[in-house]
């Protein structure tokens, strides 16, 4: 059905209306966004950085000079937010919502600039926009100045209030500039006579730091200023940096480095001191296995040179030289030697080594090895030949006394003041039989006591003999007599020996008259009254 005039009329007046409206807002829009009191208004200048995820893909050469000097230590991203957080505090909030559309975030000090969002899923749009000021090119210019106005009042602030002393001096040694930790430090030395000027602290701090000036490279120099109140030290770590007509010098507090280190050689003193005094060997090696330190004690019991202990030697070297000069235990052939002195070193790493080595001058050595930190190996060399040959001759002795003992007709016991047998000889084996039971193996007077008693007719004696070996006050010579079951008297003395020890002898009595004799021979009824 065709429209009629009416509703045709109807449309078009309808447009017109709507057209007007529109063209009102666009009006209304110009006109607000006009600037005032002379800015221009310039929106298609502004920096604009494109970003995929938090990868910067493209960028305006202003966007991009904004954020080049902050992109050696951070992401562009991060770089972009960084600088732009100068005007616009809130846009890291509205960046990490992530919400995708367009967005707005004005500057809160200056209504002349303003950051427009345009974000999808993947994409990110940031656009600086503004109103252009006749004096600067653009927004990036706003932002980039205050941006350096920011980092310049930060480096001030850190120079001036950093615990490092720093200065400046032209090539004569004029001071041009100081923070205040120099100017502090300066204060320690002035007199106390001296009022504080600003002339002052124009007296060069360290006057050799000219003279050791060279080059233009950075120098590394420790250097030390007296401080006279206190009649001491400072010592600083000073870092000279030359500059075409100036010198920057960098102080950093060296004293307890300097400390520690004087620390560590009085301490490698009273070692080196202690160390040669000690009448053992000693010889360390890095973990390179090369010879670090070793004492005089180490040249005189192995007659090596010292030319060559102080060149260094390794453990291989100075174990071949060892066997020239015949100061090792000669192998059965050289396979065998050098795997015994691999193991040495595996051993010594764990601290398990030490064997006796025995030379063929007859000398014998205590070889011990240690491990030491930061991978060394300490070696210790006692010549204990005087402590073999002492018991050698000790052990010598005591088979000479047995040997004695043994030839000896009567039978011998010696107890320790503990009551405890410590030796006995042949006669006493025969008499009384082998020490066979376990408890006379245990050497114990009682057990012996036993044993005895157990071959004599009953009598008191055992008692007091006891009593008499366990004594361990003043005592006297003690004997008395017994007779055994085959009717055969016995002398048994006790005499009181060194260190609390008892000497009990038995000794066969004399065969008595032959009357006396029948009294005493074997009676059966004896034996019975005794069970």
């Amino acid at each position: 059905m065709l429209m009629s005039w009416v509703d045709f009329l109807l449309v078009a007046i309808a447009s017109t209306i709507g057209a007007g409206v529109l063209f009102f807002g666009l009006w209304r829009y110009d006109r607000a966004m006009q600037p005032a009191d002379g800015l221009e208004n310039d929106p298609g200048k502004g920096p604009v950085f494109l970003f995929e995820g938090k990868t910067l893909v493209d960028a305006t050469p202003d966007a991009l000079g904004m954020i080049s000097p902050h992109i050696t230590h951070m992401s562009e991203y991060d770089a972009t937010v960084h600088v732009l957080a100068q005007h616009f505090p809130k846009l890291g909030k509205v960046l990490a919502s992530e919400q995708c559309g367009r967005h707005r975030v004005d500057d809160e000090s200056d209504d002349n600039l303003w950051v427009e969002i345009d974000r999808t899923e993947t994409r990110l749009r940031l656009k600086v926009n503004g109103r252009q000021r006749s004096d600067l090119n653009g927004p990036s210019d706003v932002i980039e100045r205050d941006v350096r106005m920011s980092e310049l009042m930060m480096l001030r602030d850190l120079t001036q209030h950093t615990p490092q002393l720093i200065w400046q001096e032209d090539l004569s040694g004029r001071l041009l500039w100081a923070n205040h930790a120099y100017l502090a430090f300066c204060d320690k030395l002035r007199p106390d006579d001296q009022k504080h000027t600003d002339t002052w602290p124009n007296r060069p701090l360290m006057p050799d730091l000219l003279e050791t000036s060279v080059g233009r490279s950075p120098s590394l120099r420790r250097m030390s200023v007296t401080l006279p109140k206190q009649k001491a030290e400072q010592w600083f770590d000073v870092t000279t940096v030359r500059r075409e007509d100036s010198q920057l010098h960098f102080a950093n507090d060296a004293n307890a480095i300097v400390r520690a280190d004087q620390d560590r050689r009085n301490f490698v003193q009273t070692l080196t001191k202690t160390f040669a005094q000690l009448s053992i060997g000693l010889a360390i090696f890095d973990k390179r296995r090369q010879l670090a330190m070793f004492n005089p004690a180490l040249l005189d019991m192995t007659n090596l040179p010292i030319q060559f202990l102080s060149s260094r030697p390794t453990v291989d070297a100075v174990l071949d030289r060892l066997r020239e000069s015949r100061m090792l235990p000669e192998p059965k052939d050289y396979a065998s030697w050098r795997e015994q002195f691999t193991a040495l070193e595996q051993a010594a790493k764990d601290g398990s080594y030490s064997e006796t080595w025995n030379l063929p001058d007859g000398q014998t050595y205590r070889v011990t090895g240690r491990p030491h930190p930061d991978g060394a190996i300490a070696f210790l060399l006692e010549d204990i030949s005087a402590e073999i040959s002492l018991t050698r001759r000790f052990r010598s002795d005591i088979e000479t006394g047995q040997a004695v003992l043994d030839t000896l007709s009567d039978a011998i016991a010696v107890f320790s003041s503990a009551g405890t047998m410590v030796m006995s000889n042949k006669a006493y084996a025969d008499l009384w039989g082998p020490v066979n039971d376990e408890r006379i193996q245990q050497h114990e007077v009682q057990a012996a006591i036993q044993t005895w008693q157990s071959r004599c007719t009953p009598t008191q004696m055992w008692a007091d003999l006891r009593g008499f070996i366990r004594n361990i006050g003043p005592r006297k010579a003690w004997s008395d007599t017994a007779i055994l079951d085959d009717g055969r008297q016995i002398l048994c003395n006790a005499t009181p020996i060194a260190g609390g020890m008892t000497m009990v002898k038995f000794s066969i009595a004399t065969p008595a008259h032959p009357i006396i004799r029948k009294l005493t021979e074997h009676d059966p009824a004896l034996m019975v009254a005794k069970r």
